[in-house]
């Protein structure tokens, strides 16, 4: 099932005045151009954390421990939260960072950073299905942003939500418009949990960089 902008919400946007063939060339070019965004995203976080390693290792390494003593697991869970579910400007990625250089445990880093993701993604799901357009400072966010990733929804429909899970659309924003699109919510929860290997990957992608200093 495909959704076109606009058709789920109820609100008539320019976009969708304009008809489908803005969106099916975006669909056309859309796939490859997830796949090479995926891709430079691998590399230009590896190389990221590679030079942080190499000029800020003891300073991260201080860091990271601090944060962890004094705001443990659930600082993990609660910056992740922020982030997704309502475009906090801190990433994941920063508590991925913070945990590996504090040397926590994996699987609860992982285990604290995707609960806070995915609790996350429901909040900014339910948004964007019932308070998008009251809230305007959101408002702003998504408008800005929405029309590089209509094309999304239009040709995956529902899906959209597993393949934006698994590429480097921003899961906030991914989810605002799911909720936007009307995607059923049960369905949502389940398509969302394609965030999860996202996370792990990324968690990784992180840990590998840091090791290459020799950081662990």
């Amino acid at each position: 099932m495909n959704l076109s902008a606009g058709e789920s919400s109820g609100i008539e946007t320019t976009e969708s005045r304009r008809g489908g063939e803005g969106e099916a060339k975006g669909g056309r070019g859309g796939g490859l151009r997830l796949v090479l965004q995926s891709l430079v995203a691998v590399f230009v976080l590896l190389g990221f954390v590679s030079a942080l390693a190499h000029l800020l290792k003891p300073e991260l390494e201080a860091f990271g421990r601090g944060f962890l003593e004094r705001f443990g697991a659930l600082g993990l869970t609660l910056g992740t939260f922020l982030a997704d579910g309502f475009h906090f400007p801190i990433p994941p990625q920063f508590y991925m960072l913070a945990a590996i250089t504090s040397g926590w445990s994996p699987v609860t880093s992982v285990a604290a950073i995707t609960a806070g993701s995915l609790v996350g993604g429901v909040v900014s799901h339910l948004i964007g299905r019932h308070l998008l357009w009251r809230l305007r400072f959101l408002r702003r966010i998504v408008d800005r942003s929405r029309k590089r990733f209509d094309w999304l929804f239009a040709k995956y429909g529902y899906w959209a939500v597993a393949v934006g899970s698994i590429s480097p659309v921003p899961f906030s924003l991914l989810c605002n418009l799911s909720g936007l699109y009307k995607v059923p919510f049960r369905l949502f929860l389940v398509l969302s949990l394609f965030r999860v290997p996202r996370v792990m990957l990324f968690y990784v992608l992180i840990r590998v960089g840091w090791a290459s200093a020799g950081g662990g």
